[in-house]
């Protein structure tokens, strides 16, 4: 029985991917507009910049993780993580890794960066994707989320490694 389920779930993802890859760039078109709005805007205002940047991409993301709540299967950070894996077949990264999943914590790395925000700041990061991280967390699991950004490649570091926690 089992390995008729690895079979239907292979080819379930083979045919989601199938599925998605038209929709990718679009993606991935929306998120990078998206960056480069947030750059030129910090570009132009600075820091003082950075508060109205937060808000808008958590207005987004909350947006955004009201829709993706349908597709969650169960509670918690490791549903929010079985929906990570399933968000992989966009094609958003060329590589991302969960390095742990557990009940309160999502701690994983990635690259590229889906604004195009390598080589800014760090700063500009955590409006942009720190902001956005804590929002669709905190939607998703029903609680207030906690994100650190350990590396960014804003800040030129090789890659993103972030973990998200739900506050206790």
């Amino acid at each position: 029985m089992y390995e008729i389920w690895k079979e239907v779930s292979w080819l379930s993802t083979w045919i989601g991917k199938k599925m998605a890859k038209p929709f990718a760039p679009m993606i991935k078109l929306g998120l990078s507009t998206q960056g480069a709005f947030g750059k030129a805007f910090y570009e132009r205002y600075g820091e003082e910049a950075l508060p109205t940047i937060a808000q808008v991409m958590g207005e987004y993301a909350a947006k955004t993780a009201k829709m993706a709540k349908s597709r969650l299967k169960g509670k918690g950070m490791k549903a929010v993580g079985e929906l990570l894996k399933m968000y992989q077949i966009f094609d958003m990264f060329e590589t991302m890794e969960i390095i742990e999943l557990s009940d309160d914590v999502i701690h994983m790395k990635s690259s590229p960066c889906p604004f195009g925000l390598e080589g800014t700041t760090r700063e500009l990061c955590e409006a942009v994707d720190k902001k956005m991280w804590e929002v669709v967390v905190s939607t998703l699991v029903g609680k207030k989320a906690e994100v650190k950004v350990l590396k960014c490649l804003a800040a030129g570091d090789e890659y993103c490694e972030v973990i998200c926690s739900t506050k206790k």
